[in-house]
């Protein structure tokens, strides 16, 4: 699994800058660079309210990945190979607000 550190505190699932949804999705399958990636798995937090998912937030997870031309993408499984990756985003209030900054253009 992937060690992943997330920015995005606006996201339900974000809670001490790690994700508690147990697995997301990296969007971007035409990307040449981070800024055209997203985390489709974002839900955008209301009212300020806390981490609203049942999980725990882990430091590992998996992490589906769909750009294409990223060199962590493992093509044939659709997952992502990096050992460590970010996801950043601020105060995002869309998924497409959101980006992996470890994209990385073979």
């Amino acid at each position: 699994m992937t060690k992943l550190n997330c920015s995005v505190i606006n996201c339900v699932y974000n809670a001490d800058r790690y994700c508690g949804k147990g697995d997301i999705l990296v969007d971007g399958q035409a990307a040449m660079s981070s800024d055209e990636t997203c985390c489709s798995s974002f839900k955008e937090r209301k009212d300020g309210a806390t981490n609203s998912c049942s999980c725990s937030p882990k430091e590992e997870i998996k992490v589906g990945c769909r750009a294409k031309h990223c060199k962590f993408n493992d093509v044939d499984s659709c997952m992502c190979t990096a050992e460590h990756i970010g996801i950043a985003g601020g105060k995002a209030c869309q998924c497409t607000d959101t980006e992996c900054a470890s994209f990385c253009c073979e």
